[in-house]
Formats: C-alpha cells, structure tokens, sequence
C-alpha cells in the first residue's frame, strides 16, 4: 500500500510539473509576441515619422523652389527702365514715351545734352556738328512740320493747327559736315550763318549735310543732302494761316529714320530721362 501511495504521489508531482511548464512555455510565447508586436509598432511608428519628416521636406523645397522662380521671373525696375539703356550697344525696342508739351528751357536742355555728345562724335568722324538745324526766312503764321516714316513731325508752334495736331513734335536737332576751316567737333563760328546762305560756307564743296532731328517719339530722323541742295529749311514745310496745309508750303525733301544707333541710344537716354 506504502508503494502505492508514494507511486500516486509521484505522478501527481509529475503531473503538476508538466503543468508548469506548459504555462511557463505559453507564458514565454505569449511574452515573446508583445514583444514582436511592440517591436513592429515602433518600427511603423519610426517608418512612418521618416515619411512625414520626407514629405514636409520636399514641400519645404518646393515652396522653395517657387519662391525662387517668382524672383526671377519679376523684372526689376532697373530691368523695366533697361528698355531705354544701352545692350551692346543697341536698344533692343523702342520705349513707349509720351507726347507732352517741353518748356522752352527743357528742350533746350536736351538739345544741349545731344548736342555735347554729338561732338564728341564728330571729332572721332574728323567732320564739325552744328545745333542750327532750322530756320527761316519770312513766312506765314502757320505750323512747320516735318515728313517722317512715322507721320508729321512739328517743328515749330503758331497754334495753327497747333500741338495737338501733330502726334509727334522736334525736341531739337543738329548738322553734322565737313568743316571748310578744317575744325572738326564743336563748331566755333566767329558768327551764325544767315538764313539765305546756309551751310554753303561753312561746308566743304561737293560734300554732305546731316541734318538729325529728335522727335519726342524717342526716334532720331535723318536728312542727307549736297551742302549745295540743303538750306536751314530743308526737310521742312509750312501749314497755311488757317491751320489747312491747302496753301502752305510743301516740305521739299522728306526725313527718314536714321541708322546711327548710338545717336538713337543717346536721344532715347536723354528723353528719357525727362519724362
């Protein structure tokens, strides 16, 4: 009976430790799979502060980027008054200037500005430049107007048709020739021709007169002619008292746009600057 009872105990022992260690093994694995869980959810929690990091750094970038691109793509004032200045020695487009009436000491000013510079460009063309560029003799009380490629160009007021006739007017002008005294640049005469004789001596025989005029279009005119053919009027014409160009005096010759674009950077500039 003694063996007996002790073999029941043995196998209730054994029993009971079998017990324990299934619990213990389903406690380990159940151990081992929070920790598996816990370690996959900080893995997503970590993959998923990489991807917000990235995306708020790229739309960090892009704002950027258009930033930038805004910048770039504004003109700056100085861009927006390059129009006027000078690009290897060219001005890409004419600047849109407005027609409004100069004082008298405003267009004189500019006329002086052109003028200073024209004889520096005179000197380098061994020729002499003049700022008497128009006059005449006993007339009518009519306007004096220029032909262009760009419509009349007024020259001088009377009020008949008047300023707002004409959507261009001359600022001033200048002649360039070939001196007879031989002085080339600024034309240091001892007395300013007469109307009647013109450039015909102070100009080499046979040679040409430049005749530039500056139109508040920002455009520089040009007429060349024989000294012989060109007197201060030519280019020039007249309207009638009444404001009509029936019984006027037609221009004799016509002025064309002039191909010297340094001389249509320089006026350009100059205009420009009192607009």
């Amino acid at each position: 009976m003694k063996r007996i009872g002790s073999l029941v105990v043995v196998l209730m022992l054994a029993a009971c430790s079998g017990e324990n260690e299934g619990t213990e093994d389903q406690e380990a694995v159940n151990s081992e799979e929070n920790t598996q869980e816990v370690e996959d959810d900080e893995v997503a929690d970590q993959e998923t502060d990489i991807a917000e990091e990235k995306a708020s750094t790229e739309s960090e970038a892009t704002e950027e980027n258009e930033e930038v691109e805004q910048v770039e793509e504004e003109p700056t004032e100085s861009e927006t008054e390059t129009e006027v200045e000078e690009n290897n020695g060219e001005v890409a487009e004419t600047p849109e200037f407005t027609a409004h009436e100069f004082s008298e000491e405003e267009k004189q000013a500019m006329n002086d500005e052109f003028y200073n510079w024209a004889v520096e460009r005179a000197e380098i063309g061994g020729m002499a430049v003049t700022p008497f560029f128009f006059t005449h003799g006993a007339a009518g009380s009519g306007d004096w107007y220029a032909n262009t490629p760009d419509g009349e160009a007024q020259v001088q007021d009377f009020n008949n048709p008047g300023f707002d006739h004409f959507d261009m007017h001359i600022i001033g002008g200048v002649a360039f020739y070939q001196p007879s005294s031989g002085i080339v640049g600024t034309d240091d005469l001892d007395r300013v021709p007469g109307t009647a004789e013109g450039y015909s001596n102070i100009a080499v025989p046979e040679t040409n007169i430049h005749k530039y005029i500056l139109v508040d279009n920002g455009v520089v005119y040009e007429l060349i002619a024989p000294k012989e053919n060109m007197a201060f009027s030519a280019g020039f014409g007249e309207y009638a008292d009444d404001g009509t160009k029936d019984g006027g005096i037609p221009t004799d010759k016509d002025f064309e746009v002039s191909g010297d674009q340094e001389a249509q950077n320089e006026w350009q500039k100059i205009l420009w600057e009192y607009q």
